[in-house]
């Protein structure tokens, strides 16, 4: 690692003499837990003929179970160390990411750019992805996300759907890849640009132990008009030729349009929008985004997300009804099956001074097919996760957040299923060094 450091701070001097411009970037995050309390409720115990309650490890009446001090059960993340210069023609950025497992150094992403006038190309591997729309003012400025603020992107809310970060101009859900992306700036009046981009993706990737290729080939087209002071918007088309290595592909296609208005001067950040996921011509699953951004003074600020997902079938015919799919549980919750949710989410942060932030984060994720799919029987409910917390700014780019995280699964879910409500009660601690 220290001969990986090495060359990079070499490489650094070299670079700075021939490009106008160069970064060393940092991004740590670890979070522990210092305290856990679960109770899973009646779906995660069962009672003997005795009424005592077996949880899977013992018999425990309460069915409830405390866990201290563990280091890395917070909103934990991958560190990365990323170098990028940049010219008035010519950018290259590297991310280089450490794996604790195998100790060994893997490179994350890797591009180019070249920049000839309006033009801009950019080829390497596909690593976080580009996605633009988001509203993360103030995940940016609290180093917060995942668990505390972004739960889900724009897109789909389900688990390996291609409509998973819908606008991700560089790949499909979240998958790594290959990929070459050319865009253009055409200005057509003061104050009003239109950005066109194209990208092609090479379903490839590889990690420490093997290499992934299906020979599954996509591609996309992104315009981007922007119309100063007045709004942003987005229309995009991506499709993918899509299966498995020696069999016959299958056309997929991710469209949607988004927007963010700027007229509003309060409203600083917001965007509305949707998208749909086609599959052999039939409509598969659509998502609807509404997002907000609300500056109220100096101090205060509240950010809010909703989202709604639906599938509508589950095969390449469209008509057999959908058993749903995974979908992420947000807080401490267990994540479940479902073919239609709501995400709801508001955190408002108050900035005392320079050096403490106060912050208050709520969000509720329904199951929706109880009730509107006929047939079927939810036995997940509402999930709703609260978490007050403090953020210490230690310095410029760090923060140390400190609080409770209360979650609770399975509210209002059917009576037929026997479940208890969850409750999950945390006392997270996450430091973030983001440069």
């Amino acid at each position: 690692m220290k001969k990986i450091i090495s060359a990079l701070a070499i490489g650094a001097i070299v670079a700075g003499s021939a490009f106008a411009d160069m970064t060393v970037g940092l991004n740590y995050r670890n979070g522990a837990s210092l305290f856990k309390y679960t109770n899973k409720g009646a779906d995660a115990r069962t009672a003997d003929s005795y009424g005592n309650v077996y949880d899977g490890s013992g018999y425990d009446k309460n069915g409830a179970s405390m866990e201290a001090l563990n280091l890395t059960g917070w909103n934990s993340g991958k560190d990365s160390v990323s170098l990028k210069v940049a010219g008035d023609v010519f950018s290259l950025a590297a991310n280089i990411q450490p794996t604790v497992t195998s100790n060994a150094i893997i490179f994350h992403a890797l591009t180019t750019t070249i920049t000839p006038g309006r033009f801009t190309f950019t080829a390497g591997w596909n690593g976080d992805g580009l996605m633009d729309m988001r509203v993360k003012t103030d995940a940016d400025a609290g180093n917060e996300e995942g668990k505390v603020f972004e739960r889900f992107k724009l897109g789909s809310a389900f688990n390996g759907s291609d409509g998973l970060c819908a606008n991700n101009r560089v790949s499909f859900n979240t998958g790594r890849n290959f990929f070459a992306l050319a865009g253009y700036d055409l200005r057509v009046k003061k104050g009003v640009t239109v950005n066109m981009q194209g990208s092609l993706m090479f379903d490839r990737e590889w990690d420490t132990s093997a290499e992934k290729n299906d020979g599954n080939l996509g591609w996309g087209l992104f315009v981007t008009p922007k119309i100063g002071g007045v709004l942003d918007a987005q229309v995009f088309v991506k499709s993918i030729l899509k299966g498995a290595a020696g069999e016959d592909k299958v056309a997929e296609f991710v469209t949607g349009a988004y927007i963010k208005p700027n007229f509003l001067s309060v409203l600083t950040d917001s965007a509305i929008g949707g998208s749909v996921v086609i599959t052999d011509g039939n409509l598969m699953e659509y998502n609807f985004d509404w997002r907000a951004y609300l500056k109220v003074n100096k101090a205060l600020s509240v950010t809010y997300y909703g989202k709604f997902s639906k599938l509508v079938s589950d095969d390449d015919t469209g008509y057999l009804p959908c058993d749903g799919a995974a979908v992420s549980a947000i807080g401490d919750n267990t994540s479940f099956t479902s073919s239609q949710v709501l995400w709801n989410m508001i955190a408002a942060r108050y900035k005392f001074n320079g050096t403490v932030t106060g912050v208050l984060a709520v969000s509720e994720l329904t199951d929706l097919d109880d009730g509107f799919n006929n047939g079927r029987e939810s036995a997940d409910g509402t999930q709703l996760a609260i978490h007050p917390h403090v953020q210490l700014y230690a310095a410029k780019n760090a923060t140390i957040s400190a609080g409770i995280s209360a979650s609770f699964g399975g509210i209002g879910a059917n009576k037929d299923a026997n479940k208890d409500v969850d409750v999950i009660i945390n006392v997270p601690v996450l430091l973030r060094v983001k440069m």
